[in-house]
């Protein structure tokens, strides 16, 4: 039956036999879709709590309305390896409440274990058909800190970050036009992050968000459902036990850790005092469950009994909500082999999922152990082939790991020695073709890999941060998490400096070498972030720096890496002569220490300078150099968005410019990478703009800056920018070409981006020509002859459009635009652009 009780049962009821539960009489009133204005009543009238003759007339049952329902999308909601038992009425409840317009952000509350998470997930399923963009669970069990709720949300969206904006901003721009409900889970260890959600429902009016927390949030916008324990029997009714959800869920667990377990009449009495004493906890219940391959009923309640018991008379800092589920944790902890504890406290480093291997290393677990645990319901085997522990059993081990702290330094020394090293063992296959696949096993112990990252830190691991950092910063890279990596790989940077200038004067050489070793490791990345958030000039200075330090030291191969990206800095900045002597200097290093992406960076932005010079056949050299060279194809992507303007330029090799592109484009959209993506899409259109087909190059042009607008990359978002504005004008849209342009000057110039912000200048003074502000177009035109960061290419359209225009002015015009051109700047011209 739909209410759970047995036909029997049911004909009680109806014969008046009977009176039902009050639980029961719930159900009945939501299967029979009771109105809510008459669902008291019937409650009432259900439990002979009111007469039926005493009724008025009622308005007739009209059908039941039908939500619309959208076509329903797949969000990859995790799939339940069982049925949900006994909470119909909340279910229905919180369906109810996520329906109702004004009901924006409901928490789910209530004591660990209660049954929250499932609740959630339920829901999430229920509902992901009513919603345009789908249902998305969230995940938050381990993050360790409020910064890394963004993250965790875009991982569950499927969404990448990119380029120097901040993941939060990022986040909202994808989130405000979506029709979506997300269901964040454990919520209760990050509340100091609970105004991001504020900003989400502000930002995106589609958004609907249910959150399980054990604490209310304290927002404004907050409703709250407080999750209660499965209902058990009122007073020692033992016939009403087989209605029970409690119960029901007891039964079903005990059936499947005991194949033809069935209960006596012996055992209805224990079974009532179990549900009982642990209030209805769902995951008590099932670890109490467990237990009936050793111990009867009876004696499973004697236990509980007894630990509850001591609990509540000794224990006086458990808070009330934890000593029932605690009780069920200590006797289990009691029933576990010496060796079973010593693994379980030890499986409590790990944060997310582990595999087996990790856990062997770490904990020296066998597998034999660890299908023990699993069968105790003490660690869960995932749907991957991974193993996790519940939140709350995570907890509960760690505090018994710390009771020996030599034992919890130990194990998390492994734990950290482990990751980093299974960091660094994946260097090479980031940078290969392998890259897909290393990146998904990477990404699957992000959680871990942090963790382990920050207690090296801590305990100053240099060799442990120094063989991880490479990998870590290009993790990040193809993440587009530049703002988390700055973080992680600056606070490393930070505790080396420090441990340096606390080093004796007359400490040995070796140890100063060994430490500034590291920090030259460090700092690289640490710049390299800086330089993708957009601080171009802050980068710079800590390129330099870090230069200076490593010509003191034995590093060839980081000596080369500063030397080559600080080069790419300086062409994207328009330093060309600065940015050609660096990299040449650079890439013979490369070479020396055979690291071939360095070497593949170091040729395409040598092509890059050659190109900005007019030199397209040195270009073209270069970057058939790189292509011959690169083993990556991310970087490979680089070099076809690079070459491909090249080949148009000679009018050569089109065909291998477009297959470049289009097979990174490929792997970017394979490993989400939406930079990636939007850098092709832009690219690809240039290529089919050059060949005659405006249409298409058009609709990859809006798609390209609609994602760069997201990511918020500056120096590609205004590259993107001003390719849509070319093939804008040349279509006689001007106003989208003026309006596109503006935008990349302002973007291109804040960031310091010269060459993107000069090329918008040149396609305003060609708008402006064309409506007949010749002294204004030829304002800007000079200004973008005289000033070093303008390419060959920008200053042949300067020039040509120069003489135009001089053409049509007098010589004292002439003389007057070429003498305001000389006193302008491009943050003057993006002021006076501002105000018009």
């Amino acid at each position: 039956m739909r209410v759970g009780c047995s036909a029997s049962l049911i004909f009680k009821i109806e014969s008046d036999e009977r009176r039902p539960s009050r639980q029961v009489a719930g159900l009945l009133a939501q299967h029979l879709e009771i109105p809510p204005d008459q669902r008291d009543l019937f409650l009432k009238v259900a439990r002979q709590e009111k007469s039926v003759d005493s009724l008025d007339s009622l308005t007739p049952l009209s059908a039941p309305k039908l939500d619309s329902v959208t076509p329903r999308r797949h969000t990859d909601l995790p799939v339940p390896p069982n049925p949900l038992i006994g909470r119909e009425f909340e279910l229905a409840e919180i369906i109810r409440l996520i329906r109702d317009p004004q009901c924006r952000l409901l928490t789910l509350t209530g004591p660990g274990g209660i049954g929250k998470t499932r609740l959630a997930l339920e829901t999430a399923h229920h509902l992901e058909s009513n919603f345009a963009d789908g249902a998305f669970f969230v995940s938050l069990v381990g993050v360790g800190s409020p910064d890394y709720i963004i993250p965790s949300i875009a991982a569950a969206l499927g969404f990448s970050f990119a380029g120097p904006a901040e993941p939060k901003t990022q986040l909202l721009n994808y989130l405000r036009e979506k029709q979506m409900l997300l269901a964040l889970d454990n919520m209760e260890h990050l509340l100091d992050g609970v105004g991001l959600l504020s900003e989400i429902l502000q930002h995106a009016a589609g958004i609907k968000l249910v959150v399980t927390s054990r604490e209310l949030l304290h927002l404004q916008a907050e409703w709250n459902f407080e999750v209660q324990g499965l209902p058990t029997p009122e007073g020692d009714r033992l016939e009403e036990l087989e209605v029970s959800s409690a119960a029901t869920l007891f039964l079903q667990r005990a059936r499947q850790a005991r194949v033809g377990f069935t209960l006596t009449d012996n055992d209805r009495p224990a079974v009532l005092c179990i549900c009982r004493m642990v209030q209805g906890l769902p995951l008590a219940i099932e670890l109490a469950a467990s237990w009936v391959r050793t111990l009867s009923c009876l004696e499973i309640a004697q236990e509980i009994g007894r630990s509850i018991d001591f609990l509540r008379a000794s224990s006086r800092d458990v808070p009330e909500r934890h000593r029932s589920i605690t009780a069920v944790f200590d006797h289990s902890w009691k029933l576990l082999s010496a060796e079973e504890r010593q693994v379980m406290k030890k499986l409590s480093v790990f944060h997310g999922d582990f595999t087996r291997e990790a856990a062997e290393t770490v904990t020296g677990a066998t597998l034999p152990l660890l299908l023990s645990l699993v069968d105790k319901s003490l660690l869960r085997h995932t749907q991957t082939g991974c193993y996790d522990l519940h939140e709350l059993t995570r907890q509960y081990a760690s505090a018994r790991l710390r009771e020996d702290a030599q034992e919890e330094r130990a194990t998390r020394d492994r734990h950290s020695h482990y990751y980093l090293t299974f960091l660094e063992a994946r260097e090479q296959a980031l940078a290969s073709d392998r890259q897909k696949e290393a990146f998904n096993e990477l990404n699957a112990s992000i959680d871990n890999i942090r963790a382990a990252w920050e207690f090296a830190i801590a305990h100053e691991q240099t060799d442990l941060l120094r063989r991880g950092t490479m990998s870590l910063r290009y993790l990040y890279e193809l993440h587009q998490y530049f703002q988390e990596g700055e973080a992680l790989i600056g606070r490393a940077d930070a505790m080396v400096r420090a441990k340096i200038a606390s080093l004796p004067a007359d400490d040995s050489a070796r140890e100063r070498v060994r430490w500034g070793g590291l920090l030259g490791e460090l700092a690289n990345q640490h710049a390299f972030f800086v330089q993708r958030l957009g601080r171009n000039d802050e980068a710079l200075k800590m390129y330099n720096a870090n230069i200076a330090l490593l010509r003191t030291l034995n590093e060839p191969a980081l000596l080369a890496y500063a030397l080559i990206y600080k080069g790419v800095v300086c062409w994207s900045v328009g330093e060309f002569e600065e940015s050609s002597r660096t990299l040449q200097e650079g890439l013979p290093i490369s070479r020396v220490v055979r690291h071939l992406r360095l070497e593949s960076v170091g040729m395409t932005f040598l092509g890059a300078v050659a190109h900005a010079r007019g030199d397209y056949r040195e270009a073209h050299r270069w970057f058939e150099g790189a292509i011959v060279t690169c083993p990556d194809p991310h970087l490979r992507l680089m070099i076809g968005v690079l070459f491909s303007r090249t080949a148009q330029a000679l009018g050569e090799q089109l065909t291998q410019a477009q297959n470049l592109l289009e097979q990174g484009l490929r792997h970017a959209r394979e490993i989400g990478n939406r930079w990636g993506i939007a850098l092709g899409l832009e690219n690809l259109a240039v290529t089919m703009q050059a060949g005659g087909d405006y249409d298409q190059a058009r609709r990859l042009l809006e798609e390209s800056v609609a994602l760069h607008r997201e990511v918020g990359d500056w120096w590609s978002h205004s590259r993107a920018l001003n390719s849509l504005s070319r093939l804008a004008f040349l279509q006689s849209d001007v106003v989208r070409a003026e309006q596109g342009a503006r935008e990349a000057l302002k973007i291109a110039a804040s960031a310091g981006y010269n060459p993107n912000a000069l090329d918008a200048l040149v396609i305003l003074a060609e708008i402006y020509a064309q409506r007949k502000m010749n002294q204004r177009a030829l304002e800007m035109a000079e200004f973008a002859l005289n000033h070093a960061a303008s390419t060959q290419e920008m200053k042949e359209r300067a020039g040509k459009l120069r003489v135009e225009l001089e053409a049509q002015l007098t010589p004292e015009q002439i003389e007057a635009a070429r003498a305001r051109a000389q006193a302008l700047s491009l943050d003057s011209i993006v002021g006076e652009l501002g105000k018009a």
